[in-house]
């Protein structure tokens, strides 16, 4: 019996034991450290607002073409019998250069028959009078200027024979060709004026009230030619009294002169090239200019107080490349938030970030 007592005892006592010894081990351990979880907030940059006056500049993009345009026809008939060097397409030619002679053989004969002509019709008038012929003597007169007309007329055919640049221009397109037989009236090459280039802006009508009308305003032309941006001081020329009724836009004419003179620009304008115009625009007041980036929906803007966002809607009166000029709708010392986080909205916490 005893026997049988001490089985039972022995697992008993082996289970209160290990009870014991977790109790022991849970009151000696040390308690954990409680904290409060901490809350990170977006960080955010801002831009504070100064209200000051504004330069504004309209940027407007065009080609560069001539002044004045002429396709060349020639006044007489022939062959061409002679074509200068720099008859080709894309010379640079000046003003009086002889490119094309025209066979002036008949013409070299009909001037020698008009001044025999002028010389008969000088005679019988000389005879009329020693024969003091009233009737005879006003035909001749009438005779001797028509004569002298048709030596003009002559003179002023052979002078035709060779077709002359009448400006300096680069030839836009040959039309004919040496030993080509050409007539009266057919157009021989197309010519564009090198002495003053022009570019036409188009240019919306809310930019067109910044822009200063006084004709000779400077303006700036750009163009990346190889791995160089290059510029061309420009004038302005006039701004159009209309509004294009395709594309809606009022038309902006600059001039450049002497566009090929190396001795005057840094580089020669060639006609056709396609540029980026800058022209002067009268300045806003009480107006700021910021990053185009600042703007969300509905153009308004966050700006950051006590470290709360809030929404502002902004008038916008000019728009510049990459940045916003505003001149509504802000305050002196407003922080205009700069980062775009992507989720923003009223009331939300953030964290102004230094600088």
């Amino acid at each position: 019996m005893f026997r049988k007592a001490m089985k039972l005892m022995v697992p008993v006592g082996i289970v209160v034991a290990a009870v014991l010894l977790a109790i022991l081990m849970v009151g000696s351990r040390e308690a954990l450290e409680t904290s409060e979880a901490v809350q990170l907030l977006p960080r955010v940059q801002a831009v504070e607002v100064a209200l000051t006056e504004v330069p504004i500049s309209i940027v407007a993009h065009g080609t560069v073409t001539s002044r004045y345009e002429l396709e060349l026809a020639t006044e007489v008939t022939g062959r061409v019998v002679w074509a200068a060097p720099e008859f080709e397409s894309g010379k640079l030619v000046s003003a009086g250069t002889v490119l094309l002679r025209i066979d002036p053989v008949s013409y070299r004969l009909a001037l020698a028959q008009a001044k025999a002509a002028l010389s008969s019709a000088n005679m019988a008038l000389a005879d009329a009078k020693a024969l003091k012929r009233q009737a005879a003597i006003a035909e001749g007169a009438l005779n001797i200027e028509a004569a002298r007309q048709r030596v003009v007329k002559a003179e002023q055919d052979l002078a035709y024979t060779e077709i002359k640049a009448p400006f300096n221009a680069v030839i836009d397109k040959k039309l004919v060709e040496f030993g080509q037989f050409i007539s009266t009236g057919q157009p021989v090459m197309r010519l564009l004026s090198s002495d003053t280039a022009r570019v036409t802006l188009p240019v919306t009508p809310a930019e067109a009230g910044f822009l200063q009308s006084s004709i000779g305003a400077p303006v700036t032309l750009r163009a990346q030619i190889g791995e160089h941006e290059v510029q061309w001081e420009a004038q302005l020329a006039r701004i159009e009294a209309r509004v294009d009724t395709l594309t809606r836009v009022i038309p902006v004419v600059v001039e450049v002169d002497s566009p090929y003179d190396t001795g005057v620009h840094p580089r020669s304008l060639p006609l056709g090239l396609f540029v980026t115009a800058t022209l002067p625009g009268q300045p806003v007041d009480s107006a700021v200019r910021l990053p185009s980036s600042v703007l969300h929906a509905d153009d308004s803007v966050f700006v950051v107080s006590e470290n709360v966002l809030r929404r502002k809607r902004v008038n916008i009166i000019h728009r510049e490349g990459d940045t916003v000029v505003i001149n509504g709708g802000l305050e002196p010392g407003d922080k205009v938030v700069t980062t775009r986080l992507e989720l923003m909205f009223e009331g939300m916490k953030v964290e102004l970030a230094d600088g």
